[in-house]
């Protein structure tokens, strides 16, 4: 299922020696805000050179953008559709900072941001990495079908677990308790899980 073509607009190298994806809700509570701060900042201090891969959406997405901007650390952002447009519009100015980093699409300009497209996108935010790591998600969700498709890609999958009962900590919780994905807590805890 890998894409015929991407188009790629930016200078960070996809060939990167650590990449990893953050995805998880677009309804990002300040427990996830709080998660992606502190395991950016962590790992720009162990591995300066990790590329940090999202979906520019709503929630998780736009906050692992901003972080990985703000601790200098390159980041992509695929899109579910053309580079002529940028979706959601309330993520421009983010998007255009990352305009040196990288904007990266299988979907030709002119092509809009239709449900079925973030689907599609998700393989590819799962392909580009060698870690998947899940931080905030519901029982069911888009960040939940990208680390079941980077499982089956032999991606290793890590989830934050969750308070009990919230809501966006389900998927999280059941992804590690089904052994779908290692459960992480901090940044050094990954880095030495993943032998970097």
């Amino acid at each position: 299922d890998a894409p015929i073509l991407l188009y790629y607009l930016g200078n960070a190298p996809l060939n990167q020696k650590h990449i990893i994806n953050i995805i998880g809700t677009r309804h990002c509570t300040a427990y996830g805000e709080d998660i992606c701060r502190n395991f950016i900042k962590e790992l720009s201090a162990l591995c300066p050179d990790v590329l940090v891969v999202s979906g520019l959406a709503y929630g998780v997405d736009i906050q692992a953008h901003r972080r990985a901007l703000e601790c200098n650390l390159s980041t992509i952002g695929v899109l579910a559709h053309g580079l002529d447009q940028i979706y959601p519009r309330m993520h421009r100015d983010t998007a255009i900072q990352m305009i040196g980093q990288g904007l990266l699409t299988e979907f030709m300009s002119g092509t809009n941001a239709d449900k079925v497209n973030f689907i599609r996108r998700n393989r590819i935010v799962a392909g580009l990495c060698d870690a998947t790591i899940v931080v905030e998600s519901a029982e069911k969700g888009g960040a939940l079908i990208t680390a079941n498709i980077a499982q089956d890609y032999n991606r290793d999958v890590f989830a934050f677990p969750g308070r009990i009962g919230d809501p966006y900590s389900i998927g999280c919780n059941n992804l590690i308790r089904e052994n779908k994905a290692s459960l992480i807590q901090t940044a050094p805890e990954f880095v030495n899980i993943m032998g970097w």
